[in-house]
């Protein structure tokens, strides 16, 4: 065993091992170490060689390396728990962050006199807020609370985790226990509106509060309706007011606030729709709508036109303002908040002049905006007419299949479903038909026709809409004819796909038939006779249902429907429009069949004149 001396000083081969020796005499003698290293090549003609001894010594030093590892794997697998134990953590004091706790108490009771009270309220509130919790405790929390908080409301209330402390005195206290709340928070009412939490505590005093107290709150904010309407988070309280607790002239002293100062002084003679103003003061018009030019630009701005009483104001603008200035308003801060609004009455109104009165080019905008809300808006009272408006306006109309139709087409079953819904599928079938469509809807519509922007002719337009969504509508009425039958008013939008369709009806009509082929009293139903009315009176679809009935229902049940009035109307209707062969020969079965042995009916009665006249 050769002795270690790689590590030494005094070995061998110096403070170097063998390795750095072999590397010396092969590459030459190294003049420095580092990135500035240089090498010096070895003389010409002699060629490096490496000593026996230095390969025994690498081998040796590797042979010994391997050997104890071995050794120490050889160890620890015969004593495998041998080594150093984990000592347990022994029990320390308290950490510092407890003391840091502590020292804020202290600190805060030192500079909130109130402090403690605070706790003890907090505290109380927290067991009061528990929904099971049994009513006596609850009365008593109640009680408590009064104590404690009385006097001192106005000077907690713009701390967030003590209006809801407050809420909670409102919600469950009794009468008497609002009263002083309401008192002591009336004169800080606006300010508490322009709170982050406050609003929400004066909604709750609204709520909570009787008729009167409710005349106190508004007194307190009069005069001031139009400024907290231009704040971010008053307009809340503003629009809770103006939709839940004004009345009538309230309103009006309300919406005054934003015609301008002349005018208010006036508030009494005046009326919350700016048509009746212009009729008092015709002369203060072009005054009246700068100032509501000035608030529109704002609420655009601020974003704020979700809130019902914004809408109402922005209204007056877009139903008496000049096109051109509305176009102008129509930017791309209107639009991003354009689906904010179409589902009320005002914001629909908004959204359908926005569409009549914009370019193209924000037409499309209004469009994209609509994407993945127009479900939505086609079972929503004011939002279907949004899109009604849209067909009459929208040139683009390969644009409005792919945006707008399509997602109907998607869901038709839940659109055919709801009352607005179906009245948005007649409107695709039969726009501004008067007996689909009451006066008052056909009258709103009819204000679009007349924008500059539209250049198509409204019924190509409406046709290329037709010719697009008219196959959907009757493949999806094919497959739930049965259920819609169910129902008189989805019956009725049947009907309408019958009269005005453009697109091919047999598979509707196989339908049809299969239905009364497998239960042939259907045809004595109400909804299954106006359909049946519908199409047999329809002349370019007569003679095709006819034929139909009559190859694929055998004769003998076709001539059992006479024996009731709605049945034998159908067989009538069947006959006397023939010339078919097929007619001809159910006509003389007819004939032989003693139609005059059914029940009287007036239906029978009048088929039996028609035979006697054939």
């Amino acid at each position: 065993m050769v002795k270690k001396p790689l590590a030494g000083k005094s070995g061998k081969y110096g403070k170097k091992g063998p390795k750095d020796q072999l590397k010396k005499q092969k590459s030459g003698k190294v003049i420095k170490k580092g990135k500035s290293a240089k090498k010096v090549a070895p003389q010409s003609g002699k060629k490096a060689l490496v000593s026996k001894e230095v390969l025994e010594a690498l081998k040796e030093n590797r042979l010994e390396k391997q050997n104890k590892r071995q050794e120490k794997l050889d160890e620890k697998r015969k004593n495998p728990t041998k080594g150093k134990k984990r000592k347990l953590p022994e029990s320390k004091e308290p950490k510092e962050p407890l003391k840091k706790k502590a020292l804020k108490k202290v600190r805060k009771a030192n500079e909130d006199n109130e402090y403690e009270n605070l706790t003890k309220i907090k505290a109380l509130w927290e067991k009061g807020r528990v929904n099971d919790i049994e009513v006596s405790k609850r009365e008593e929390i109640v009680e408590q609370l009064k104590e404690l908080m009385e006097g001192k409301v106005a000077s907690l209330m713009f701390k967030h985790d003590l209006a809801r402390v407050v809420q909670l005195l409102l919600r469950l206290g009794k009468a008497e226990d609002s009263n002083f709340i309401v008192k002591e928070l009336l004169p800080h009412v606006s300010e508490l509106s322009k709170a982050k939490y406050g609003k929400f505590t004066v909604n709750c005093m609204l709520k909570n509060s009787s008729k009167e107290q409710r005349k106190l709150i508004f007194k307190s904010l009069a005069g001031q309706f139009k400024k907290l309407t231009l704040h971010a988070e008053a307009v809340t309280v503003v629009d809770t007011i103006y939709n839940d607790y004004a009345t009538s002239k309230e309103r009006t002293e309300m919406i005054t606030e934003f015609y301008g100062k002349e005018l208010y002084l006036y508030k009494d003679l005046l009326s919350e729709h700016f048509s009746k103003v212009i009729e008092l003061y015709p002369g203060k018009k072009d005054k009246v709508l700068e100032e509501l030019l000035s608030h529109t630009q704002v609420f655009i701005e601020k974003g704020l036109t979700g809130h019902i009483i914004v809408q109402h104001i922005m209204l007056q603008y877009f139903l008496h303002g000049p096109e051109d200035t509305i176009q102008e308003l129509v930017t791309e801060k209107l639009i991003e908040q354009i689906v904010n609004f179409v589902h009320t009455k005002e914001g629909s109104k908004i959204a359908m002049r926005c569409l009549w009165y914009s370019k193209a080019k924000e037409r499309k905008l209004i469009i994209r905006t609509f994407k993945g809300h127009i479900k939505d808006m086609s079972i929503n009272e004011n939002g279907y007419l949004v899109l009604c408006a849209l067909f009459d306006c929208v040139d683009d109309t390969v644009l409005v299949k792919k945006a707008v139709l399509s997602e109907i087409m998607e869901n038709l079953d839940t659109i055919s479903m709801s009352q607005y819904g179906r009245l948005l599928l007649n409107y695709i079938l039969a726009p501004r038909s008067t007996k689909l469509f009451p006066p008052s809807i056909v009258d709103i519509l009819k204000v679009g026709d007349t924008n500059k922007v539209s250049k198509k002719d409204p019924q190509t337009r409406r046709q290329e809409l037709l010719s697009y969504a008219c196959p959907g509508i009757i493949d999806n009425f094919k497959d739930n004819v049965e259920s819609m039958l169910l129902d008189n008013t989805r019956t009725l939008l049947l009907t309408t796909a019958v009269n005005h369709a453009s697109c091919d009806l047999s598979n509707l009509f196989n339908a049809v038939v299969d239905l009364l082929m497998n239960d042939s009293s259907l045809v004595d139903s109400t909804t299954m006779h106006i359909l049946m009315r519908a199409i047999q009176q329809h002349k370019d679809h007569q003679s095709v249902f006819n034929e139909l009935v009559l190859s694929r229902i055998p004769v003998d049940i076709i001539i059992n429907w006479a024996k009731t009035n709605r049945g034998a109307f159908s067989v009538l209707r069947l006959v006397e429009n023939g010339g078919s062969v097929k007619v001809n020969e159910f006509v003389s079965k007819l004939k032989q069949s003693d139609v005059s042995s059914f029940d009287q009916s007036t239906g029978r009665d009048k088929l039996i004149e028609f035979l006697n006249k054939a």
